[in-house]
């Protein structure tokens, strides 16, 4: 503030004349007026420096101004006197060394004007305040966490400042740790996530995050997540910020691995024949649910659909393992089965064929031995009176029949790897007689030259009549003969008679024959008495 004297003017008088006045001190020679020798203008201006000083150094109890040892700076408010007639309130500024602390920190404020310091200021914030001290500082301790507004409190209706600073009190930073278990779970199974406090170590309430999943805790911490995809999966966890604490994220890492899955394996006849389509499916045991697999039978393999089919057949017979395989998942390992099947050799009917099936005995009968279903011959046996006899190679067969009656001849060949054949069979009729011989009643020794009588009984079994001559014989010799004329079925006792066995003595086989067939017996011829005299 300027001040600015003021001075009273001298007025003109009306005094009657007398001698004049002495000349006074503040006048010149001249008569001019001169202010600085003006006893009542010193006076005013040093008033006006004297007031000058004391508004400048500050109102109050304090010095106006000291140094940083000593003095207390300049006491609040402060007028900055710029020659007005009221002065203007000094700006100040608020400074702190940290805006950001945790609960239960201090913070450092420092109050100045023109970079001096200012004490006995009140600061304000929430519900704490502080006066500067001589250094111009104050400290504030804040307790709990969030935001406070720290201002100069106006101390009169000069004060017109408005610094402020904010402070954040920031949480107590809590970090927390995750546990799971199981230590090696597989796809699909729950994995138990544990939230604790990394400082104690008790549960707290959050949330897990893990797998694409977002799980709310119980109050013991506890989650269940799985997983789909086997791999390296991260399990973050997160709890809620308190009134006093801020809870740091935590992360693990769970190893997942894919999950065992048995294959069902069906086939849609287990002992199909060679060359036979089989239908085959390949599921999971779990679901049912068809699998893309690959299927082994033997030296094939083939692949099903996405419907998990596939056929499947073999060109020899035997017994086989069928396998299925199918490629693991992001999910799931399969693990490959097996099963059995029998395949059976394709059934083919033989045909025999023959040039006739009647003829005479003695007469031969040509076979061919062939397939019934492609009509391709084919080396093989004939089976005739219970003896099998060897085909060509190209299935053929003569034989000639001896005996009258009725043959089967069976036609059949060795199974191969493919085909198992179903024996032919075809009757013969062998036409002519039959002769057997039997009953043989003869002697058992002879003197020589004795007569020699003996019977047989003679049957046609045959399919014809037919007469035939019946011979009695002894050694290599013919002794009788006789003829029978018989039918079919007929039979009838012989009687043959020798008038002299004219052998030599010894042992003999004496025989009833008829054509093939024939009766023997031992026959001793001795001596008689005439040669023996």
């Amino acid at each position: 503030m300027r001040v600015t004297p003021q001075l009273e003017q001298q007025m003109p008088s009306d005094p009657p004349p007398g001698p004049p006045s002495p000349e006074p001190a503040s006048t010149r020679s001249d008569g001019s007026y001169r202010p600085f020798r003006d006893p009542q203008v010193i006076l005013l201006v040093l008033i006006v420096l004297g007031t000058f000083a004391v508004m400048a150094g500050g109102l109050g109890t304090g010095p106006p101004f000291g140094d940083d040892n000593e003095s207390s700076g300049p006491v609040f408010p402060v007028f900055d006197y710029d020659g007005e007639e009221r002065p203007e309130a000094e700006a100040l500024s608020l400074t702190a060394n940290r805006t950001t602390i945790d609960p239960g920190q201090a913070v450092t404020f420092s109050v100045r004007a023109k970079d001096k310091p200012v004490a006995n200021v009140t600061l304000s914030g929430g519900d704490r305040s502080e006066k500067t001290d001589r250094n111009g500082t104050a400290v504030l301790t804040f307790a709990e966490p969030g935001r406070y507004q720290v201002v100069l409190a106006p101390t009169t209706g000069e004060d017109t400042s408005t610094e402020r600073v904010t402070v954040t009190v920031r949480r107590y930073e809590v970090d927390l740790a995750a546990a799971t278990s199981p230590a090696k779970p597989v796809t699909g199974q729950p994995v138990t996530v544990e939230l604790t406090r990394a400082d104690t170590g008790a549960a707290i309430a959050g949330t897990v995050v893990a797998g694409g999943q977002t799980v709310q805790t119980g109050a013991d911490g506890r989650a269940n997540v799985t997983f789909e995809t086997a791999g390296s999966h991260t399990v973050t966890v997160r709890a809620p910020k308190t009134g006093q604490e801020r809870f740091v994220p935590a992360e693990t890492t769970v190893q997942v691995q894919r999950r065992v899955v048995n294959l069902d394996l069906g086939l849609g006849t287990s002992d199909p024949q060679v060359d036979e389509q089989v239908p085959v499916r390949v599921s999971r045991a779990d679901t049912g649910a068809p699998v893309n697999a690959t299927v082994t039978v033997g030296n094939v393999t083939t692949t099903t659909g996405t419907d998990g089919q596939t056929n499947v057949s073999l060109s020899t017979a035997g017994e086989y393992t069928v396998s299925a395989a199918a490629s693991q998942t992001a999910a799931v390992r399969f693990r490959n089965t097996t099963t059995g099947m029998t395949v059976k050799r394709q059934v083919v009917d033989l045909e025999l064929a023959v040039d006739r099936t009647s003829i005479q005995a003695g007469e031969r009968v040509t076979f061919a031995l062939r397939r019934a279903d492609t009509g391709e011959r084919v080396a093989g046996t004939v089976d005739l009176y219970g003896t099998p006899y060897l085909t060509t190679d190209e299935g053929r067969l003569r034989v000639a029949f001896q005996t009258p009656g009725t043959v089967t001849a069976v036609g059949n060949t060795s199974q191969t790897p493919r085909t198992r054949f179903v024996p032919a069979s075809r009757d013969l009729t062998i036409l002519g007689p039959d002769w057997t011989v039997t009953a043989l009643d003869a002697p058992g020794s002879v003197q020589r030259n004795d007569s020699v009588t003996v019977t047989a009984r003679v049957a046609n079994e045959g399919n014809t009549g037919a007469t035939e001559q019946v011979t009695y014989r002894v050694g290599d010799e013919t002794l009788a003969t006789t003829t029978v004329s018989l039918d079919p079925g007929e039979s009838t006792a012989v009687r043959l008679t020798v008038d002299a066995v004219d052998l030599p003595a010894g042992e003999y086989t004496q025989s009833v024959v008829v054509d093939d067939a024939s009766v023997d017996a031992t026959l001793t011829v001795t001596g008689n008495q005439t040669e023996a005299t």
